[in-house]
């Protein structure tokens, strides 16, 4: 499995096509620098799962971590040189931070419970993550300069793969109360909690913020179907983007914040497809007979493999 980046629509005239990884084993979990001149990503070419950096055409990779251990979930932070992942180096999983520049890596959650998905705040002061301490997952802060931590959400049936808002707002994650996966928007200080999934949809996941930071992505099961869906949280109304039989899952903004692309399987193998935000026509990116899913557009990282 290869990471890619594609030009245009496959297909249509003047469209390219990037290897980006090029590796023997699983290459996965992209995230793109904020400037697009390169990709960090998560591979398990050399036995255990470390991180790489490739330019934003493939022509050049470097190794950003070298351990014994499982180097995962990388976000290249807002000065495209800080990158946070979780390591599992001391027996149990733990956030880091990488100077790219310089190769220092520095620890930054020490407790015994497991400590993942971290994911930058619009600046490089603070990030939010998911940790098991309490007994179940639930959403936590760090400030990255004084190291404090706080806990935002108190869920006893875990709540799950934070993001924070592009314009600094907001939080959304994954919560389960009764069994099933809700979709959650709250202020950053755990005020405000709102749940913009309705009670009774289940499967809810890969919630992705638009650029702008006032709606919201997801792929959430109705009548027993996977569908795509997106939120404005300023006029609180959804829109259903996909109504076609199978899975269709992962959702990402293009940088305009006009279209969502997502992985769907209508045609028989995934491919990427793409619809307007308010839904209308929906059209292929790629075509190819081979698997390509899990796609990227805006600059963050990919959760989508954490789906279908």
């Amino acid at each position: 499995m290869n990471i890619y980046r594609l030009d245009g629509i496959e297909g249509a005239p003047g469209f390219k096509l990037y290897n980006l990884s090029k590796g023997p084993g699983i290459d996965s979990r992209p995230s793109r620098s904020p400037d697009d001149s390169f990709v960090v990503f998560q591979s398990d070419r050399n036995g255990n799962i470390e991180l790489y950096k490739t330019d934003n055409t493939g022509s050049v990779q470097t190794r950003l971590t070298t351990t014994t251990s499982n180097n995962i979930n990388a976000m290249v932070g807002p000065n495209n040189n800080t990158v946070i992942f979780q390591s599992d180096r001391n027996g149990n999983w733990d956030i880091f931070s990488l100077n790219i520049a310089t190769g220092v890596v520095r620890q930054l959650t020490s407790d015994s419970h497991d400590d993942v998905n971290p994911f930058w705040s619009p600046d490089l002061n603070w990030i939010v993550f998911q940790s098991n301490r309490s007994g179940s997952w639930n959403v936590y802060l760090l400030n990255t300069s004084t190291g404090n931590e706080y806990q935002v959400t108190s869920f006893t049936n875990d709540a799950i793969q934070p993001t924070w808002s592009p314009n600094g707002h907001q939080l959304a994650f994954l919560g389960n109360q009764k069994g099933q996966w809700g979709l959650y928007v709250m202020d950053v200080d755990g005020k405000n909690m709102t749940q913009i999934t309705a009670p009774g949809d289940v499967n809810t996941g890969n919630g992705v913020w638009s650029p702008e930071g006032n709606r919201i992505a997801y792929q959430s099961q109705r009548n027993g179907n996977l569908d795509i869906f997106t939120y404005d949280l300023k006029t609180k109304k959804e829109y259903r983007l996909t109504n076609y039989p199978g899975l269709d899952s992962g959702p990402t903004w293009d940088c305009g914040g006009a279209n969502v692309s997502f992985t769907t399987t209508m045609v028989g193998n995934p491919d990427i497809y793409s619809s307007p935000w308010q839904g209308g026509g929906v059209g292929y990116m790629t075509n190819d007979k081979a698997t390509d899913k899990w796609s990227e557009w805006s600059p963050s990282k990919e959760d989508a493999s954490q789906g279908y």
